[in-house]
């Protein structure tokens, strides 16, 4: 029989995310494994809406990414709260592109696992699977289950 030790889970705080937790969630507990709650904060994306805005000193982009921390550890700390204490979590903060940092953090808990939503918040909510799914679907070396 198939188990699963270690559960990568991404969240943006999308319904679909939280759909995805629900059976993340549930598999761990069958499976007595550890949850990887991942945010990734994608500031590349984020700076890029200002392209037309001067920065002088960099002040735009720094405040930039300490909001974006501030906001992504406190979905991070929303979607841990809910978690039934008789799991076990960890939660990770991550800047990047999604898709290739959900990877590495997969990789470096050496993850059997990932369980994520098919569409977050992202701009690309007229495809069938988003990008970030798909991406990690196409490229992850463990099993992916993705949540509708």
């Amino acid at each position: 029989m198939v188990t699963y030790k270690k559960i990568v889970v991404p969240t943006d705080g999308s319904e679909n995310a939280k759909r995805a937790l629900e059976h993340a969630i549930a598999v761990a507990d069958r499976n007595e494994a550890e949850l990887i709650i991942v945010h990734v904060a994608n500031i590349v994306s984020a700076i890029s809406n200002f392209d037309q805005t001067p920065i002088s000193g960099g002040y735009v982009s720094e405040q930039i990414a300490e909001d974006m921390e501030e906001t992504g550890k406190e979905i991070l700390n929303d979607v841990v709260k809910d978690i039934p204490a008789g799991v076990s979590v960890k939660s990770v903060f991550e800047v990047g592109s999604p898709g290739p940092a959900l990877l590495a953090v997969a990789k470096k808990y050496d993850a059997d696992l990932i369980v994520m939503g098919s569409r977050g918040l992202g701009p690309l909510k007229g495809l069938f699977m988003g990008s970030v799914s798909s991406y990690v679907t196409s490229h992850s070396t463990c099993p992916v289950l993705v949540v509708k």
